[in-house]
């Protein structure tokens, strides 16, 4: 538990502080975009809801990777 606590607090130094980062900005992303198709009520097709989220998570993503890489 100390390696994960050491990892995160400096990830730009490790690898796995940065995909600890990378997984908690995947799963944050893509429950958020999960639940807001759930409960809007509408009648998209399973196929598009599921394109939906990939298209949130690769956002999250790419927003991840611009916080820890600013050019």
């Amino acid at each position: 538990m100390q390696l994960i606590r050491n990892s995160m607090a400096f990830p730009v130094d490790n690898f796995l502080g940065l995909f600890i980062y990378a997984l908690i900005y995947m799963l944050l992303a893509g429950l958020i975009a999960t639940l807001a198709l759930h409960f809007i009520p509408n009648r998209i097709p399973y196929a598009i809801k599921s394109i939906l989220v990939f298209i949130a998570i690769t956002l999250s993503l790419l927003l991840w990777w611009k916080t820890f890489f600013p050019l």
